[in-house]
Formats: C-alpha cells, structure tokens, sequence
C-alpha cells in the first residue's frame, strides 16, 4: 500500500484599496493520488457481452482460477488507488479595525472531483451532505466513478464584522452623557456572521442489474428531465421528482450511468448569527462582559439532504439564543 500523494498549488495576489482595507485574489488547487479506498474483491466481472464471469484470483489455488463468492464469500481489501482534484477562486476583502469597525468577507468559487468519497462521511439525514458507497460500482472501471466530491459546494460566502457602536461617553454620539447613562447605553458591539454556500451532490442508489454483485449500483439519469418542483406534501418537501422518468433501471447485463455523486443538487444554506456584546470596565484590569447570541438569528430552514424517494423531512437546528456572563480580571 502506498501512502497518499497530495500536490498542491497556491497563487495570490494583495492590494490596499483603502485606508486598512485590502482585497486579495488568489487561486488553489490540489492534486491527490494513492488515496486509501475500499475494494470488494468478490464482485464478478462483467464482459463486453453481457455475460459474467467470475472475478479472476491470480495465484490461486482454487480448481477454476477464481476468486469469486462461490468460494470466499464476501472478500473486502483496501488499496491506494483513489484520486481527487480540487480548483478553486477565491477572494478575500478585509478591513482592519479602525473607527471602531473590522470587518471581512471572504468567497470562493471551486470544484472538487474525485473517483472515490472514502471510508467515511456524513450518514445522517440531518446534514445537507450523503457521500455514496465507498465501493466502487465497478471494481474493473473505477474512472466510471469520477464526479463531484460529496462535500463539493460550487460557491460558498462568509462574512462576519465586529462593530463597536458609536454611542456613549467619548463617542461620536451622546459623548457628554452622564457616566450613570453611560453604563446603561456605552460600550456595546455587535458582532454579525454571515454563511452562505451553494448545496452538495447528492447520491443516487438503484439495484444490480449487472450480475456482478455489485456493491454500489446505480440506476440511470436522464438529465434532460431533472426537475427541482420544491413542492411540500406530507410526505415532506419534494426536491426532486423521481416519478417523470428522470431516474430508470439499467438494462440486464448493465451498469447505472448516474454519477457517483449528481446531478442532483442539494439544498444551500444560510445563516446569519448575530451577536451583542456589552462591556462594564471597572479599572485598567477588571472589567465585566455581558454577551448574548442569535444563532440562525431569522430561524431561516435550512433543508437536509433529500430522500431516496425525492422528499425532505428535516431541517438544520432552528434559532437558539445563548447568554454569558464573564469577569476579567
């Protein structure tokens, strides 16, 4: 087994386009190889002819030269076969903090492609992300299995921002007040973050209908008819329709031609959280911090990952308001 191979490539370019304000664009990709995949050595092979024959065991002792399930049953091995690629834009707006203001907001606009989404993934039906079967449909074809990377999102945003309000004793606004006034009104700062990405490609499933045993089959797509009708029913939200003919079986003696990964797409996501923060100085040393959170301050849903049969029935965590209280001393 070899260890994985991860080239990497970075380009950046840094200009002030204002007073403590920079703009930074910049280019990364990645190159993977040997990465660690699963292999489910029993599946048989299927020939140009649509007969299958069983997998050949080179080195074996068995009376026919096989390695198929008739004998072991099921053989699993790991091997450093996969690959991925990653290329992405990105570009970072920063303000360093001066009047009372810091700020950045950074986006990028990237593709991930791999023939293999690994062991291990998000499995729930509480996230927005399913990543396939780690087996390849194939084992004899792993390029087949070459798509968008389960965690692959075409365009993600964030931004956040710490403001200190201009209010209060020695501020532009209400500056002469009275210190009891003060401890009231002075020393706050909100503190907003903003997260925006497009959805993940989501995995199709279907039944073998090659005759291979195949760990991870697929069924056909008919991209020309995939519809997004985002109707609700109580069944749930439908995402996308499987009933128009849009998702097929293979024929006998074939393999699903749905990517690994699409073409569905997932729902996106947004949230914005938003903080207070409110400071009560004593001395030079001690102060006392109050600070309350808006998690998912609009309680906007963000939708899971769809079902086998196209419907939704779960939404990311709803609003949650926290508090704390500190001393520093």
């Amino acid at each position: 087994m070899q260890p994985a191979i991860a080239q990497q490539w970075n380009l950046s370019f840094q200009h002030e386009i204002a007073n403590n304000t920079t703009l930074q664009l910049g280019y990364v990709g990645q190159h993977g190889t040997h990465l660690m995949v699963p292999e489910w050595l029993t599946q048989n092979v299927l020939q140009p002819n649509g007969t299958v024959t069983s997998t050949p065991y080179v080195g074996g002792q068995n009376a026919d030269g096989t390695f198929g399930p008739n004998h072991f049953g099921v053989v699993k091995l790991t091997a450093s076969v996969g690959r991925m690629e990653y290329n992405a834009l990105q570009a970072v707006l920063q303000k360093r903090y001066s009047h009372g203001l810091e700020t950045q907001v950074s986006y990028s606009y990237s593709k991930c492609l791999t023939d293999n989404s690994g062991y291990f993934g998000t499995w729930s039906t509480t996230t927005q992300a399913a990543p396939s079967s780690p087996y390849y449909q194939n084992l004899y074809n792993s390029r087949a299995d070459w798509a968008q990377c389960y965690w692959d999102s075409k365009h993600v945003l964030s931004a956040y921002a710490v403001y200190e309000l201009p209010v209060g004793k020695g501020k532009a606004l209400a500056h002469d007040t009275p210190s009891a006034v003060n401890a009231v009104i002075g020393n706050w700062s909100v503190n907003p973050i903003i997260s925006l990405h497009t959805g993940f490609p989501i995995a199709l499933y279907g039944s073998d209908f090659s005759g291979t045993g195949s760990p991870g089959p697929r069924p056909n797509c008919d991209v020309s008819l995939l519809r997004y009708p985002k109707t609700v029913s109580d069944a749930g939200l439908l995402w996308y329709d499987t009933t128009n003919g849009f998702l097929s079986d293979p024929a006998k003696g074939t393999f699903g031609n749905c990517p690994t990964q699409g073409p569905v797409i997932g729902p996106g996501f947004a949230d914005v959280d938003l903080g207070l923060q409110k400071n009560i100085p004593f001395n030079e040393r001690m102060r006392l911090q109050f600070r309350t959170d808006f998690l998912n301050t609009f309680n906007h849903p963000n939708f899971s990952v769809p079902g086998s049969d196209g419907h939704i029935t779960a939404t990311q965590a709803q609003r949650q308001i926290q508090f704390a209280l500190k001393f520093y001393f």
